[in-house]
């Protein structure tokens, strides 16, 4: 289950400027529901605007850049649906999250240091599951009960994600030295939360954010690839394959804007250090795969990015120490609007 950029990184999601799996039913017993919701959450930003194309002649360099003493808010949205296939039945959850951030970037410290904090102004989420379960959220009201017990820490772990604003810590050469939450905020997170907003989970979240971005300058029709790696939780880890290409300038707004398109051509599904969840093997495929990011040289910010990608084919799991034959086939959509 898929949840913005910083929902991103500790949901699956990921990844608004900062952004989410048990046993095969008929199911009734507490301990059972769990099993599903493990199961179901398996691998659990549009605007308006005239383009005009313009060819670009010569190379160009596009470099994430930081302007001090800035702040800015994005406007993110993601779904997900997914249905999984084990013993003939079929599972079906879907997701949607949007969520409105604000970012704020320091001055730089004496020694050329700066500092980005990120944090959620809202927040609503919607996650269905198999057997007609409806979860909802929304950061207005955070403390409204889950529909059963059992779906509670899915909630916890939104509360925190729409209350914590989450701190980067950039070196003189704009290296993120670590990622943190407020003091003493990450030991108060329930366990099934903590390994999504671990440092270490949020801080490589946060590398990816921009490292698609070339090396190197490029002329239109150059490309390169990356690899990233998304943080599904319960140890589950989705790596992909994508390969970027630069396409030109495009005119929007009356501002000159370098587009790349993306196009993930692979994937791959793991599960580490999960005492009850392992995957024996997996065959998923990528069958439909869109990305265009519109990024501002000048600043050397992105303005936009829109992605979808589509993944399915057979796996086996083991649950509980009972191996499961099954198929998976899931969409992920992703867009980002960094407003005016």
């Amino acid at each position: 289950m898929i949840t913005s950029r910083r929902v991103d990184r500790v949901f699956e999601y990921h990844p608004t400027s900062k952004n989410e799996l048990h046993r095969n039913p008929p199911l009734t017993g507490n301990s059972q529901l769990k099993g599903l919701e493990m199961l179901c959450r398996l691998i659990c930003l549009t605007i308006p605007f005239v383009v005009s194309s313009a060819v670009a002649s010569a190379q160009v360099t596009l470099q994430q850049k930081y302007p001090e003493g800035s702040k800015f808010v994005t406007h993110s949205e993601q779904k997900s649906k997914q249905t999984l296939t084990l013993a003939g039945m079929d599972l079906d959850t879907k997701s949607t999250t949007f969520v409105v951030g604000t970012t704020t970037i320091s001055n730089r410290a004496a020694d050329g240091s700066l500092t980005i904090e990120e944090k959620v102004d809202s927040m609503q989420t919607e996650v269905s599951f198999p057997g007609g379960l409806t979860l909802s959220f929304d950061s207005s009201n955070p403390d409204k009960k889950a529909p059963i017990p059992d779906l509670e820490p899915l909630l916890e772990g939104l509360r925190a994600a729409s209350r914590l604003p989450m701190t980067l810590e950039l070196d003189a050469k704009n290296k993120i030295r670590r990622v943190k939450l407020p003091d003493g905020e990450f030991e108060k997170l329930p366990e099934a939360a903590k390994d999504r907003f671990n440092p270490e989970t949020l801080q490589k979240a946060s590398e990816q954010s921009t490292a698609f971005l070339p090396d190197t300058p490029v002329n239109v029709g150059d490309s390169w690839e990356r690899s990233n790696d998304a943080n599904m939780g319960e140890g589950q880890v989705l790596t992909f394959r994508t390969k970027f290409e630069y396409a030109g300038t495009i005119t929007q707004d009356d501002m000159t804007l370098d587009k790349i398109t993306g196009k993930v051509f692979e994937v791959s599904y793991a599960v580490n250090g999960n005492p009850m969840l392992q995957v024996k093997n997996s065959d998923l495929k990528v069958l439909e795969s869109t990305g265009t990011y519109l990024f501002d040289r000048e600043r050397g910010v992105m303005l936009s990015r829109s992605t979808k990608v589509q993944i399915a084919g057979p796996l086996t799991l083991v649950f509980n120490n009972a191996e499961l034959k099954g198929k998976v086939d899931l969409t992920m959509e992703d867009s980002a609007v960094r407003q005016k």
